[in-house]
């Protein structure tokens, strides 16, 4: 009775200028985050202020978590659900806090309007299981967002480990969690569902055993997980056997089993001990799957509905280039290929929304000319 009467009270869709606004408010945090990243590989040189200065340079991470990906991913939530707007708003605006203001009490406004995101997320996600349908995989999304709010918390005491490793679990429950549920319709072998759940369990007690100071243990089932996460993915999931699918399928196909191929990397070398682990997570893996699900992100969050192109790849196989070239640079001490590296990362970006910018504009072209026949 409860889900039916929800059903019908169901509030409109949210007008497409607000989540605009919300969505530049993302594409800021980002642009502080790369400029923060760019001084700090030798680039670009530091500024007084804007998203190359001093501010920017010092909450990097932050800008890049809580800011972008945080506002990202509370808006498709926000968007799903028709409501709650305001939680990716308040992320978006703590970034501009963060790399317009500075330190101080812009970084502490900052910090609260991070927190308070995190927390409006958690409440998003505890909505949707009340008033639709809990499930496994929204319950493991769910989880991330409790990750965000950890990690937003342990930054704000200025615990940047344990706020890493935080907000690092926000983004891979919230792509475990999705992959799983476009999964729901797949026969899995029995032991898959036991592996995922000692999975999720063994992640929570890797940042739990950080949290109470058991670093290096928790640093290694961290990895551990990731490892086995990775060959789930590859050995279970859909994407593997999509290859040589038509359109946009086929491309997704291909950036997220390439990115399972780098989230096995990262913990490959997490298990070394190579602090490069951090970033083939962040920019090999999740960045894969930024590339991936775009294109069926945009018709969900704008209605816009990109048209294929062959040159979708192009901004993985730069990405993927600057991260080898990354890697190398850390294991074989190469200070001066930095400046590349973070060249190489922004190119990619650029690239990338280049040619979704290009794709959306030809589909929206292609489906005004049939209106009109």
């Amino acid at each position: 009775m409860r889900r039916a009467k929800a059903a019908a009270i169901e509030p409109a869709a949210l007008p497409r200028w607000a989540i605009a606004v919300v969505a530049l408010l993302a594409v800021l945090n980002l642009l502080g985050a790369l400029g923060g990243a760019l001084v700090r590989v030798g680039t670009l040189a530091p500024a007084a202020a804007g998203p190359t200065g001093t501010a920017a340079v010092l909450a990097h991470g932050a800008l890049m978590m809580a800011g972008f990906f945080g506002t990202l991913i509370a808006l498709e939530r926000a968007v799903a659900l028709h409501r709650g707007l305001w939680v990716p708003l308040l992320a978006g605006l703590g970034g501009l806090c963060a790399w317009l203001g500075g330190a101080g009490p812009w970084m502490w406004a900052a910090q609260a309007l991070w927190l308070a995101s995190a927390l409006g997320l958690v409440g998003l996600y505890a909505w949707a299981g009340r008033h639709r349908a809990w499930s496994l995989p929204l319950a493991v999304e769910g989880s991330g967002a409790v990750a965000l709010l950890a990690g937003t918390l342990a930054a704000a005491f200025g615990e940047g480990e344990l706020a890493r490793l935080g907000w690092s679990a926000f983004l891979v429950l919230t792509i475990a969690g999705e992959r799983r549920e476009l999964m729901r319709l797949v026969r899995l072998p029995a032991w898959s569902a036991h592996a995922f759940l000692c999975g999720w369990a063994l992640l929570a007690l890797a940042i739990a055993g950080h949290a109470l100071g058991a670093h290096a243990a928790a640093l290694a089932l961290w990895w551990w997980v990731m490892a086995a996460l990775a060959l789930w993915l590859l050995r279970l999931d859909i994407a593997p056997r999509q290859w040589r699918a038509a359109g946009w399928a086929g491309h997704t196909a291909i950036c997220l089993s390439i990115g399972y191929g780098w989230l096995l990397l990262a913990a490959v070398l997490g298990l070394a001990g190579q602090a490069a682990a951090w970033h083939v997570l962040w920019l090999g893996f999740v960045f894969a799957m930024v590339f991936g699900h775009a294109p069926i992100m945009l018709p969900a969050l704008a209605g816009w509905r990109p048209r294929p192109t062959r040159w979708a790849l192009l901004p993985l196989a730069l990405m993927g280039a600057s991260v080898a070239l990354r890697v190398v640079a850390a294991l074989a001490d190469l200070p001066r290929a930095w400046p590349l590296v973070g060249a190489g990362h922004v190119v990619a970006l650029l690239s990338f929304a280049l040619l979704m910018a290009r794709a959306v504009w030809r589909g929206e072209s292609t489906r005004a000319r049939s209106a009109r026949a």
